[in-house]
């Protein structure tokens, strides 16, 4: 024999089971966004020391703070190490004795010779240098 379940009982049992599945979407969304912002910050590369430390110990260190930059790094000799296009929030550090440098923009790049900070170039203008590990 089957159980009589009243209308009362039966409206009660589905404000539950809505209640449930609201909860259970509530709950996926949230750690859809938390899943979503840890691997936002993981791929998304910080300062840290390490950073500051690679600086202060490379030779040369570029870094894209313009929209893009062309830039040329060369070794003496003949080596050409980067011929390439950069975009903003690219960096690059060389540790070579000595270094032949092009920027296609000077104000679109900070530039650091033995962990100190050039002066910023003007913007839209190209430059040259050589950096020496000193």
């Amino acid at each position: 024999m089957g159980r009589h379940v009243s209308p009362q009982r039966m409206r009660s049992l589905r404000g539950v089971t809505v209640l449930a599945l609201v909860g259970i979407v509530v709950l996926t969304g949230v750690l859809a966004f938390a899943g979503h912002s840890i691997w936002v910050r993981v791929r998304e590369p910080a300062p840290t020391r390490r950073t500051t430390a690679a600086v202060r110990a490379a030779t040369l260190a570029l870094s894209v703070t313009g929209p893009r930059c062309r830039v040329f790094v060369g070794v003496p000799g003949g080596d050409i190490l980067v011929n390439r296009t950069l975009v903003r929030g690219q960096t690059l550090w060389f540790a070579d004795a000595r270094l032949n440098v092009v920027l296609s923009d000077a104000g679109a790049v900070d530039v650091h010779v033995n962990g100190v900070r050039r002066p910023p170039g003007e913007q839209g203008r190209r430059i040259a240098f050589t950096a020496v590990r000193g």
